[in-house]
């Protein structure tokens, strides 16, 4: 939140994507019935490198059927072998146009004659999260070596998943002997995980992730946007074919957190048809992502921002794109801007949308002002009489090396000593600072500026809190809900036994939220009030769905509040409108806020927050009631 958790993101979102190696195509095919004549006509082929983070780099071939020259095919068992590389697809023909995909985790069907995809075990046809911890289930988790994916339990146990490509013009073909072949951005979006596992492909290479969390493509190769953006025009079969597959995947893979204006609508009929009827400036946006030329592709894909703005989901692709080399391409720039300038109902509807959460950043502006009045700028560990303050701003700050390190032998615990801009040693900190003081009876964990981050931390600390870790969260594209159990390493002596169970600290826990309080920032109250522990402040921010990582027929890559984790509360309830205060703390009008000697700023007045006496009073007199 998925980073999914991921920090908040109000602006233009960065997509982080991953690399992996490639191993070749280990494929079995079986036929039960005779050959049959390949479907899809002509095609050439073309052999392309694989690029990785993690080497050896390969190559794969990729077809390019003569009715869409310029979008790629891949085969199935190709493509698995690129994301799970060493692993084994069979390929069963069943009859005329079926197949049975089997990749060593689950089973599909395919018809290739009526263009649909089956599957009654989806999650685990998909399922990369092995590669992290072998027998993991396809859940969240960022890899983190003081927690680890534990047990899964669905609700219902199992889901049939159905595809009907057909419905959105998208072509599944086959060699008629037991190969079947996909658009490769349709299976790339397919398998997607909030690890970021993802793939891309530019019209030269592939890349694809199976190492490295939240690490873009742009990272893994620094030269991956250079045709893609050399290119100011598309051909106009790979412009339709975008703007389908588009429509197909976010359509099934966007988790509809709930916020957005057009949320019941796109669920009800699809991007394409909400285009047409319901959303402002979606005629025009529609048109615009349909060009053949570049700029005017690239402010519709600015335009879907605005559709499904939501703090996780940014579908903005130029900047990311562009990145630092702004002055390489100032032409395209300067066409982009004149499209914002001509497309004034898409423009103000943009807005409009960013606007909805620009509290969020008024909120941060006036805690990050008046909180280091009150305690300091440096600290994060604050006392006074029998309650302590710990100031955690995000759960995103992970020194994984160091982490590492240590759970391989080859470094110390790290502490507030040796490991600078941690969460989790800042926590343990305050955890063992706290324990340590016979005058501390309370333990605030001040979460008003946390935007979110990583769920490895808040899984660390709800179990050392409450000693449970889990994520309730439902699935909307199987219809399921899901309780993911995690074990922590809660003594951090580097090994997960029964002594963790020995771990407990004797304080009064409560969390401290504000309007800021999003995503993972959302997800740790909506835990502790679960269990029963005071959540002060105000409403927090919201914010339901981890992210998942995307890229289009043409390659540009943006992120999504994914289908695969809308998180809940234990009873089921979607969270993405906030976690109400057990304690609420009014906030007692405006304050000014000097920016600049010229500028200045009215926001909420977020004194009584803190307040260490005022948040003890209210705590005391909140147990007094229990």
């Amino acid at each position: 939140m998925k980073r999914s958790f991921k920090a908040l993101i109000i602006t233009s979102l960065a997509v982080s994507v991953i690399i992996s190696s490639c191993s070749p195509r280990t494929v079995s095919s079986k036929r039960t019935v005779a050959d049959e004549q390949p479907d899809g006509g002509t095609f050439t082929e073309k052999t392309v490198p694989v690029v990785t983070k993690v080497a050896p780099d390969g190559s794969v071939t990729l077809r390019f059927y003569d009715n869409l020259p310029d979008v790629a095919y891949i085969s199935a068992a190709d493509f698995q072998s690129i994301v799970l590389p060493g692993s084994t697809m069979t390929v069963t023909h069943t009859g005329i146009g079926q197949y049975t995909l089997a990749n060593g985790k689950a089973t599909a069907v395919v018809d290739v004659n009526k263009d649909v995809f089956t599957s009654s075990c989806f999650e685990e046809f998909t399922n990369q999260m092995s590669l992290l911890q072998p027998g993991m289930a396809n859940v969240y988790y960022d890899g983190m070596p003081f927690v680890r994916y534990k047990s899964v339990e669905y609700t219902p146990s199992t889901a049939t998943v159905t595809f009907d490509f057909a419905s959105y013009g998208i072509d599944i073909h086959s060699d008629g002997k037991g190969t079947v072949y996909f658009p490769f951005a349709t299976l790339a979006d397919m398998y997607t995980d909030l690890f970021y596992h993802h793939a891309g492909f530019n019209g030269e290479k592939v890349v694809a992730n199976t190492s490295v969390n939240e690490v873009s493509l742009s990272e893994i190769d620094p030269d991956y946007y250079k045709p893609i953006l050399a290119k100011r025009t598309r051909s106009a079969s790979l412009a339709d074919f975008n703007y389908k597959e588009l429509c197909f995947a976010m359509d099934h893979f966007y988790g509809f957190p709930g916020r957005i204006k057009y949320n019941d609508v796109l669920k009800e009929k699809g991007l394409d048809r909400a285009l047409e009827e319901d959303i402002q400036g979606g005629k025009e946006i529609k048109e615009l992502l349909l060009s053949t030329k570049l700029s005017d592709y690239l402010f519709g894909m600015t335009g879907l921002t605005g559709v499904y703005y939501d703090g996780h989901t940014a579908m903005e692709v130029m900047s990311f794109a562009i990145g630092r080399d702004g002055n390489t391409y100032q032409d395209l720039m300067g066409e982009y801007q004149m499209n914002a300038a001509a497309h004034q109902d898409v423009t103000a509807m943009l807005m409009q949308s960013i606007s909805s959460m620009m509290g969020m950043m008024q909120d941060n502006m006036a805690i990050n002002t008046l909180r280091p009045k009150a305690y300091g700028l440096k600290d994060t560990y604050i006392k006074k009489g029998n309650t302590a303050v710990c100031i955690f701003n995000s759960f995103n700050s992970r020194n994984e090396k160091a982490w590492k390190d240590y759970y391989s032998g080859k470094g110390p615990l790290p502490t507030v000593d040796n490991t600078e801009n941690d969460d989790m040693v800042i926590f343990l900190d305050a955890l063992k600072r706290a324990d340590a003081d016979p005058e501390v009876e309370n333990l605030i964990i001040d979460i008003t500026a946390n935007g979110g981050g990583s769920a490895d931390i808040v899984m660390v600390m709800t179990s050392l809190i409450m000693d449970k870790s889990y994520i309730s969260q439902d699935n909307t594209l199987t219809g399921q809900r899901s309780l993911v159990q995690y074990e922590v390493d809660r003594n951090f002596d580097g090994v997960f036994d029964k002594k963790d169970k020995d771990v407990h600290y004797d304080l009064n826990f409560a969390v401290l939220t504000s309007g800021m309080s999003f995503s993972c920032g959302n997800l740790f109250p909506s835990m502790l009030k679960d269990a029963g522990i005071p959540v002060m402040g105000a409403t927090s921010g919201g914010g339901s769905c981890a992210i998942q990582a995307m890229c289009t027929a043409d390659g540009f890559c943006f992120q999504i509040s994914s289908f695969r984790a809308r998180l809940n509360t234990l009873d089921g309830q979607n969270i993405d409108s906030g976690i109400t205060p057990d304690i609420p703390i009014a906030i007692d009008g405006t304050v000014t806020i000097e920016r600049s000697e010229e500028e200045a700023t009215e926001v909420k007045d977020y004194s009584k927050f803190f307040d260490i006496d005022y948040l003890t009073s209210l705590l005391e007199n909140w147990k007094k009631k229990l």
